[in-house]
């Protein structure tokens, strides 16, 4: 026959540490995450102590570089240069705006007088009378036979493309015709536009 074993005890302290077990787990378990939110804090205020001190290991490295007296000769040397590389490129800006004006600057040629002279035809004979190359402002006296023959003139010039104004302020009557006083300005030149 077989004896049942009533070990009291034995269940009452087997019964006691699981429950003393159970408790300390559930303790641990409710603090696991204050524990690893530490934890992750740490790490990081770590992280930001290394990375400060690598980038005032780095300023440090590079104040001593800016003390240095050969790197303060480069640098006074380079902004020296610098100084003179823009006054260089205002001077090349300058000359290629002056090029861009003169090549739209009106030009009183030949081909433009031989245009004057075939607008007026057979029956008008044209004189100069004053240039001024800075605006291009002519001064033109027309003579011609038959007074009929004048707006006709007047007419073909603005048509020439070789003025950008005409103006004449009529007509008077002179020995051998009609005297036409004309003010007109001379345009750019073809295929440069004016700014």
């Amino acid at each position: 026959m077989a004896y049942k074993q009533n070990n009291f005890y034995r269940r009452w302290q087997q019964t006691r540490q699981a429950g003393r077990r159970g408790r300390w787990w559930a303790a641990a378990a409710r603090m696991a995450p204050a524990a690893g939110a530490a934890v992750v804090c740490l790490a990081l205020w770590a992280g930001l102590c290394g990375h400060t001190a690598a980038l005032q290991a780095d300023t440090a490295r590079l104040e001593a570089w800016c003390a240095d007296a050969e790197t303060r000769d480069a640098c006074a040397r380079s902004a020296a240069d610098r100084a003179e590389a823009e006054a260089l490129q205002a001077d090349a800006d300058l000359a290629a705006a002056l090029r861009s004006r003169l090549a739209r600057c009106p030009v009183l040629d030949r081909t433009v007088l031989e245009r004057l002279e075939s607008a007026g035809q057979t029956g008008i004979r044209v004189e100069l009378r004053s240039y001024d190359a800075v605006s291009g402002a002519l001064e033109l006296e027309a003579v011609s036979e038959q007074v009929m023959d004048i707006p006709g003139y007047v007419r073909r010039l603005e048509q020439t493309g070789l003025f950008s104004a005409v103006d004449y302020t009529g007509y008077e009557s002179v020995t051998g015709g009609y005297a036409l006083r004309l003010s007109c300005v001379l345009a750019a030149p073809e295929g440069e536009a004016a700014e």
